[in-house]
């Protein structure tokens, strides 16, 4: 079955990250002291946190048959790999060639060989993406599949005790954690995997027919969120909230509030209590080709935007120019690329039908 719900929030998740980066360019691109947009720096980041929660429950609940059969394994990898790389590939390649044609600068520099080697296998640690700066959350995607493929292989509750093993060891460790070092190691123990680990546990109260309280969860979670947010505000910066060096407090705030989201919007379906708009569904379909694509198109319009006065009115129109760019570029990868490999690989393994399918976002400033 198709949970409408979620596909919506993947679509509010992409706009929320792509309404950040607009509000970071229209403030660092051209260094406006009243930003129109400014106040999606405080809250857009957490998009991120969003697509973590539905990971982790689109995972969890589309194998659940699957647990304990290490013979799914093989496909399980094949259609979750597939899922995330070749289209991944088609935007670095896309954005590299936007970097060399349109903006002369090429990506053949010394090293470029082992640079692009590393970011084209979603390796973690440095050096960062600079073609398609979202990738970062696509190494925490896989891997947790790797991760959930051990828990397929093996018996449901051992699996299942892995994963709350797994949870308790990264909160041991969260007032601790700090980015760098070795980057495996880092990567296992990121606060993250707590929103991962959230989903699927949401996955599995709605699979034993947990449906209750789903609009009040999700009314909760939007409530926690703004609190986290009002705080934030109140004792800090956006850019003390959003550097990597506090994730363990950012998922504090806001992975709580992703997990109750994300379980109120499937309970809320499931019960027929709520059903998201329709419109933005088709944006949740597209959401990872946006996701993939619009920081590359988004540094292209913050150049040619520098040709334009930024009084309100011509501001407002690029605003509006690029936000549009930036879906309209999305939706061209997905209709030209994503979708057509998606259906290349049912045809040919047939799949049951799945819940959903979701993506991430790029890494805060």
């Amino acid at each position: 079955m198709t949970l409408h719900n979620l596909q919506a929030l993947r679509g509010v998740a992409c706009l929320m990250v792509v309404g950040f980066h607009l509000a970071g360019w229209e403030t660092e691109g051209y260094g406006l002291r009243t930003p129109v947009i400014g106040a999606f720096k405080w809250f857009g980041f957490a998009g991120v946190d969003l697509f973590f929660a539905l990971s982790g429950f689109i995972i969890a609940y589309t194998n659940a048959r699957n647990l304990g059969r290490p013979a799914a394994v093989p496909g399980y990898l094949v259609r979750r790999l597939w899922r995330i790389y070749p289209t991944f590939w088609a935007a670095m390649f896309l954005a590299g060639l936007g970097y060399t044609v349109l903006l002369n600068h090429p990506v053949y520099a010394t090293g470029w060989q082992r640079e692009w080697l590393h970011w084209l296998s979603l390796l973690p640690g440095e050096p960062a993406n600079r073609y398609v700066a979202p990738a970062w959350t696509l190494t925490y995607e896989v891997m947790f599949y790797l991760a959930f493929a051990l828990v397929i292989a093996l018996p449901p509750r051992v699996g299942a005790g892995l994963l709350a093993g797994w949870a308790v060891a990264v909160l041991a460790l969260a007032p601790a954690w700090r980015p760098g070092g070795e980057p495996y190691a880092a990567l296992a123990t990121s606060p993250y995997i707590l929103e991962f680990l959230g989903g699927c546990l949401v996955a599995w109260l709605i699979r034993r027919g947990v449906h209750g309280r789903g609009r009040t969860a999700a009314l909760l979670g939007v409530a926690y969120a703004a609190a986290a947010v009002a705080a934030g505000k109140a004792l800090t910066t956006e850019d003390w909230l959003t550097t990597v060096a506090r994730e363990p407090v950012r998922v504090l705030m806001f992975g709580p509030a992703a997990v109750l989201i994300v379980y109120g919007l499937a309970a809320a379906e499931m019960r027929g209590t709520y059903r998201a708009p329709r419109w933005l569904r088709p944006v949740g379909d597209a959401s990872y080709s946006i996701y993939l694509i619009h920081c590359a198109v988004g540094w292209h319009m913050v150049i040619y935007g520098a040709h334009l006065p930024h009084s309100r009115l011509p501001h407002v129109g690029w605003l509006v120019g690029t936000f549009a760019a930036c879906v309209a570029a999305g939706f061209l990868l997905h209709f030209a690329v994503e979708r057509p490999l998606l259906n290349l690989t049912k045809r040919k393994k047939a799949p049951p039908p799945v819940a959903l399918e979701t993506a991430p976002v790029r890494r805060a400033a």
